[in-house]
């Protein structure tokens, strides 16, 4: 009997502390998101500036070179658009899209969105403007999603290691 007590409050404790880890990922991985965005606008901003490519094909060859889930979310906006002209069909995909990314918050979404919106309704110095400005409100994001997950990660494991030994302790 006691080692049965001793596997399940070892399996208890690694279960909150599992718990504690993903939670701490997710803010990792919130960071990586966003990072991976600003180098896809950079990238798509090369594409319009220089080789003068349509927003659709832009989209494709800049999100080649993307590491996380935001490659396939991109790459489905792509088809959306190349499957229609309808630009209300494009700004529902968009939204559709961008918010299956959970790790992001609500306001990382709505720059998102509004930043891929934006882009087709534009001249080539509008959308440029927009790259930049789109460019600039993610990095202030990735200074806080860093901030966050440096004062947090932390916390979430320790957390969850802790809740687990206090759940062992009041089975006991």
């Amino acid at each position: 009997m006691l080692i049965f007590k001793l596997i399940v409050s070892v399996l208890i404790i690694l279960g909150c502390g599992y718990i504690g880890m993903y939670k701490a990922k997710k803010l990792k991985y919130r960071e990586q998101i966003l990072r991976d965005m600003v180098t896809f606008l950079g990238l798509v901003e090369n594409e319009i500036k220089y080789m003068m490519s349509i927003l659709p094909n832009a989209y494709e060859s800049s999100r080649q070179k993307l590491l996380t889930e935001l490659k396939n979310v991109i790459g489905q906006i792509v088809e959306d658009m190349l499957a229609t002209d309808s630009e209300m069909c494009i700004d529902q995909s968009i939204v559709r899209n961008i918010s299956n990314l959970t790790e992001l918050t609500d306001y990382d979404k709505n720059v998102f969105i509004s930043t891929l919106r934006n882009l087709g309704r534009s001249d080539l110095d509008g959308q440029i403007n927009i790259i930049e400005n789109g460019i600039n409100i993610i990095d202030n994001q990735i200074k806080e999603a860093n901030d966050i997950k440096l004062k947090n990660s932390k916390l979430y494991k320790t957390v969850g290691v802790i809740a687990g030994i206090m759940i062992v302790i009041i089975c006991i």
